[in-house]
């Protein structure tokens, strides 16, 4: 297919016949030249005979820049390529040479695509799911102005100048009381209608949640998910990880969210390591990873020790004693969660250099830190440089201040991992200082990488989203945008446009 984004259309009449060069760049899309033919780049009744050089020039149509709009974008089909039945079909060196061009008109900058993660552990708060109700009066749309005020922080930072393309939100210690459509609703109203909701999971008090840009929902491959428990025994699922993978264009994702066990000394930390490892070798996604190379390998060992037992219970199907690294089959990982990695301090000597923001001296004493260090499991997995005071454990009751029966730590991580051929840029690594709706404070992470071109040969997801949410979030701003609700320019109350039968085009 041809490239048409490197084609130019001429500005004015005189270009276009002197050049030749144009005349057989318009010829390569005969639907685009009978386009033109059709409707003329100027208005025939403005144009006057007369040889008056003051006379003014003729005003060009609206309709220009639609048809330079078409001429620079790069996914029009040709009549020709659409009867060959050959476009999204087999694999990515199959595809039209257009493949490429997909991710260049989807994103201005090349092949750079944008994600913000974030993890919060919300400390079972109540008041994150109070969205779903009309304020009736100023006072009662306080607190919710509030919480759309805090979100806004967590999801759009300012500090950030354009909205991110994919925003990953996992939440750890959610009120297993209330709905989780709720708070993915709420996620939709903050966000907005430029993105969806991709794909959700939730186990217990853990929540994944994955927003795309309305645009690149067309480019994903069906997601895969799965669940690893750490604890056997329990009515409430406070502790394992949730894992999602798919392709988007050319290049495979898994975006983790966990929730450790917690506890200091030896064996809190040792705990940690057995939930690291768990969740690296016992995934049961990508399937088509896991049916090419764990597979083979659980039928070897069943030949060679069928007795083999397992003493974690896992969501998988597959219970295999190998030691294979699964998140190495995805071109990008993002794992985020509380963590509860400890540090190795006493309360008052943390307190001391956080007040002079030495935050590198208590990272000296991090256990994460002092684990990457030696252990090979932690080694694999990149974290951007902490510059912000330990997110755990906060005493609501004071402004700001830590419990004093705990020492702060930093057990809200966002990790990641890349291939050789692949790489992950972090542009920013915060913690959101503002809000205090739990004894932790959210953190955030944004991201820049590099696409591969290409579609994965597995199922499409064909433009899959969760509707419900995306109708439910819309119409749910619009109610609260009509009643002033979260509007710092003007506190008055809007009245809401009353209906008319005149369509306006903006």
């Amino acid at each position: 297919m041809t490239n048409h984004s490197e084609h130019s259309l001429p500005t004015t009449p005189e270009s276009s016949v002197d050049d030749p060069g144009t005349i057989t760049e318009i010829q390569t899309n005969d639907t685009l030249t009978a386009l033109m033919n059709s409707n003329p780049l100027y208005e025939t009744h403005l144009q006057d005979t007369s040889t008056d050089e003051n006379q003014p020039r003729p005003r060009r149509r609206s309709s220009v820049s639609v048809i330079q709009a078409l001429v620079n974008t790069s996914h029009l089909l040709s009549t020709n390529d659409a009867r060959r039945r050959n476009f999204l079909v087999g694999s990515a060196r199959q595809l039209p040479e257009s493949t490429a061009n997909d991710i260049n008109t989807y994103f201005s900058d090349g092949r750079a695509l944008t994600i913000m993660m974030v993890t919060w552990n919300t400390g079972e708060a109540s008041k994150i799911y109070e969205q779903n109700y009309t304020p009736t009066a100023r006072e009662t749309a306080q607190p919710k102005e509030r919480m759309l005020d805090d979100m806004s922080d967590i999801l759009l930072p300012t500090f950030i100048d354009y909205v991110s393309d994919l925003i990953i939100v996992g939440t750890q210690e959610m009120s297993v009381s209330k709905k989780r459509i709720d708070w993915e609703i709420l996620l939709q109203e903050v966000i907005g209608p430029t993105h969806v909701l991709f794909h959700s999971i939730h186990f217990g008090t853990l929540s994944l949640c994955i927003f795309i840009r309305r645009d690149l929902i067309w480019f994903c491959t069906e997601p895969e998910e799965d669940i690893i428990k750490f604890r056997a025994v329990g009515p409430v699922r406070t502790k394992g990880s949730l894992a999602i993978t798919f392709y988007l264009f050319g290049s495979s994702f898994m975006f983790i969210n966990s929730h450790f066990e917690a506890g200091h000394g030896a064996e809190g930390s040792m705990n940690r390591r057995l939930n690291f490892y768990n969740t690296t070798t016992k995934l049961s996604i990508p399937h088509e990873f896991i049916q090419r190379t764990i597979m083979p390998a659980k039928r070897i060992t069943s030949l060679v020790a069928p007795n083999v037992s397992q003493k974690l219970e896992t969501s998988s199907s597959i219970e295999s004693s190998t030691s294979i690294d699964i998140t190495k089959s995805c071109d990008f990982v993002f794992w985020v969660g509380d963590m509860n990695f400890r540090i190795n301090m006493t309360h008052q000597e943390v307190l001391d250099h956080c007040k002079e923001k030495h935050y590198h001296a208590i990272l000296e004493k991090d256990e994460f830190c002092q684990a990457r260090m030696k252990d090979e499991l932690y080694t694999n997995f990149k974290e951007a440089t902490i510059d912000f005071p330990p997110t755990y454990k906060y005493d609501l009751r004071c402004n700001d201040g830590y419990a004093k029966h705990r020492t702060p730590s930093y057990t809200d991580r966002i990790l990641y991992r890349d291939k050789p051929a692949s790489s992950i840029e972090c542009t920013q690594y915060k913690s959101v200082d503002g809000v205090k709706h739990s004894d932790h404070k959210p953190v955030l992470a944004h991201f820049r990488i590099k696409l591969k071109p290409g579609l994965h040969t597995g199922n499409l997801s064909y433009g899959k989203f969760n509707h419900e949410v995306y109708k439910r979030g819309c119409k749910q701003r619009e109610r609260h945008h009509s009643l002033g609700v979260g509007l710092h320019l003007n506190g008055k109350r809007r009245t809401a446009m009353p209906k008319s039968s005149v369509c306006v085009l903006q």
